[in-house]
Formats: structure tokens, sequence, C-alpha cells
């Protein structure tokens, strides 16, 4: 085999992993960890509607795997919330983290079928009602009332039929996806004492 990168990946690397996934089922889960951060403190980016998140390392199959960088998000309100507008705000990481992770999806399949693809394109929209959030009305929900996804898979050498077949695979194996319509558990522990 040709060390050839289909859609900027290695696909014999990419079949490694997949290989040792099926092998070992029990080396499959992986455990991210995210810490999010707000200070106020005068004279500097902190305070305000300001939030910084941050990752590095992650555990696969209980192996801690150590990252050579960190990786920090942050968040604000845009100046018509109150904000500084210094990020975007979290429904719009949240709509960002869903696009993304079913790109990452229809890339992976595509890479592993040996399909060429030129571009994905997700527009997302969403919606929230701000009397949820703000607690002015107990019947509306916090969260986003939805979001509507536009998917653009193209690819100059692959069939419509292939085509279509990404683009179920991405809505049906993203954990991003999969996540937001299935839903999925929250335990929140108060640590403030």
């Amino acid at each position: 085999m040709s060390n050839t990168r289909i859609n900027g990946v290695n696909p014999q690397q990419l079949s490694g992993l997949l290989n040792t996934l099926k092998d070992h089922p029990d080396a499959s889960e992986a455990k991210f960890f995210v810490k999010t951060e707000w200070r106020c403190e005068d004279g500097s980016d902190n305070g305000g509607f300001y939030v910084r998140s941050s990752c590095k390392d992650f555990q696969l199959g209980g192996q801690t795997i150590q990252r050579n960088n960190s990786y920090t998000m942050v968040f604000d309100f845009p100046p018509q919330f109150s904000g500084e507008g210094k990020g975007p705000t979290v429904c719009e990481g949240c709509m960002s983290s869903l696009g993304a992770c079913i790109t990452q999806t229809i890339v992976a399949h595509a890479t592993a079928r040996r399909i060429n693809i030129d571009s994905v394109t997700i527009d997302i929209e969403g919606i929230i009602n701000l009397q949820g959030f703000t607690g002015l009305s107990t019947d509306t929900r916090p969260g986003a009332q939805g979001f509507r996804l536009n998917v653009n898979v193209k690819s100059s050498t692959a069939s419509k039929e292939q085509i279509s077949q990404l683009y179920e695979i991405g809505k049906k194996l993203s954990p991003a996806f999969d996540t937001l319509t299935n839903g999925t558990s929250v335990i929140a522990v108060n640590s403030s004492e």
C-alpha cells in the first residue's frame, strides 16, 4: 500500500486504528477532559461574560494520551447581551462543535472507503428563546429550541449515491449529532464548599 493521503488523512493510519478498535473493543472508550474557568480580576480579559475552556490530555482505553499542546476556547456574549463580544456565544460553540463533528465523521468514513471528497460545508441555524435563559418564563426551555443544518458534500469523483451515503453516515455516526438528538447523562457536583 502506498502512503498516499486521502482527504488529507493517512488511510493506513486510520485503518490501523479501526483494526485495533475492532480487535480490542475494550480499548474503544475515549474520555476527554475540559476545564472551564471564569475569573473577575481588574485589568484582565476576565470577568463579565468572558469564559475560557481548555483541554489537553485525554484517555483512550484507560491509557492517558499526552498531547504536546493544550487548546483554549473562549466564549462571551455580544454587546447586545451586555457582553464584550470577545468570543462566540456558547450556543455558537455548540453549533460549531456539531458541524465539526459531522464533518470529521464524513471525512473519516470517506477516507476509510477510499472516496475522495473536495469539500464539506455545513450551515447551521440555531434558535434560543432568551425568556428561558433569563428565567422570565418557566414555560420556555433555556436551551436551544432547535438546530437546522444544511449539509453540502462535494466531490468531483464520487457518485451521487456515495455522497448520499456519506451524508447519512455523518448524521448516524457523529457523536455530537447523537448526543444532541438522543441526549446524555449529566452529573453536576457542587464542590464550592
